[in-house]
């Protein structure tokens, strides 16, 4: 068969264009740190880098969601905090003003000062941590305290006085999802196990107290009592019994807080760790070694250039060429 001089050029443009396109490959894979821009240029580790980037999406998102609850247990662990203090400075008011020296005077000026931390203690159940209320259990949009003009207290609508163990606002809670495998109840698929996931709401009324025990409404008997007319010592130890009984119940909140707090810095660590596997992994299956990237485009080059140099000799003059 003869090889005219069309088929020649035909074959050597093929060949020059395809080690142009090698050259252009490896070029950007220099620029780029990766070994491939495209699925088609290398399917199976395409694939499992696709696997590996879903993983540290998740990932991001098990972390995004331990670090709020972890800002959150922060502020309400503060909060908490500042609940205890304020409990432990009405114990020592009230005991000042058990004191038998003072008279109605002395003691009315203490009921005063009681009733504005009563106030205080009713601002800080009420508080909010990025606008979101800390303390209302599922209810972050609305204040979950309230009192009306008789004194009663009442927990998302509810008077505290009604509430108990076993009320459905006292185990009102919601769930977040920190990479554990979350399951649900087989009875009730809207449950989800406590075991597999993070409650990461707080019921203000389970340290707050319920009943007449609660312990907004043990410091109002507080200020009643100092402002009757004989103050009854026996009757004040008794309240002072019931009030620190109450606070005890914050101090076994921030106990659980701090438990929950260590808790999620374990799961951080945790996540960062498998975090930075993921990424290992990533970088093995993407990312190029660029001494053995810089060889291979310094040798395409080295190619490329050789074809250029040959094809100006692919097709060499004959007689006919100077026949006019």
């Amino acid at each position: 068969m003869r090889i005219t001089n069309s088929m020649v050029t035909r074959n050597y443009n093929k060949s020059l264009h395809s080690n142009r396109s090698l050259l252009d490959r490896f070029s950007n894979q220099i620029i780029s740190g990766r070994k491939f821009d495209t699925m088609s240029e290398d399917t199976a580790s395409g694939v499992r880098a696709m696997q590996v980037r879903r993983s540290l999406s998740r990932i991001d998102a098990y972390m995004d969601n331990a670090k709020a609850a972890k800002s959150q247990l922060t502020a309400s662990e503060t909060t908490l905090i500042q609940i205890s203090d304020l409990s432990h400075n009405v114990s020592e008011k009230y005991i000042q003003a058990m004191n038998g020296d003072n008279g109605g005077q002395e003691r009315e000026i203490i009921a005063t000062e009681l009733e504005k931390l009563q106030e205080e203690l009713l601002s800080l159940v009420n508080g909010r941590f990025a606008d979101r209320y800390m303390f209302g259990g599922t209810n972050t949009a609305s204040a979950p305290f309230s009192t009306d003009n008789l004194g009663n207290l009442y927990y998302n609508g509810v008077d505290v006085k009604e509430l108990h163990a076993g009320h459905p606002l006292m185990e009102d809670a919601a769930y977040m999802d920190l990479g554990l495998g979350v399951l649900f109840d087989e009875d009730d698929p809207t449950q989800a196990n406590p075991n597999t996931a993070y409650k990461h709401t707080l019921v203000g009324a389970q340290f707050l107290g319920t009943g007449p025990d609660n312990l907004y409404l043990v410091l109002g008997e507080m200020v009643t009592s100092l402002r009757q007319g004989s103050f009854n010592v026996t009757e004040g130890g008794e309240i002072l019994d019931r009030f620190n009984a109450s606070a005890a119940n914050v101090n076994v909140a921030i106990t659980k807080l701090g438990s929950d707090s260590q808790y999620l810095d374990f799961t951080i660590d945790r996540l960062e760790s498998e975090q930075i596997n993921l990424y290992e992994r990533q970088t093995q299956l993407e990312a190029i070694d660029p001494e053995e990237a810089i060889m291979n485009f310094k040798m395409q080059e080295y190619v490329y250039n050789a074809a250029l140099q040959m094809g100006q000799r692919l097709l060499q003059p004959t007689l006919f060429s100077f026949i006019n």
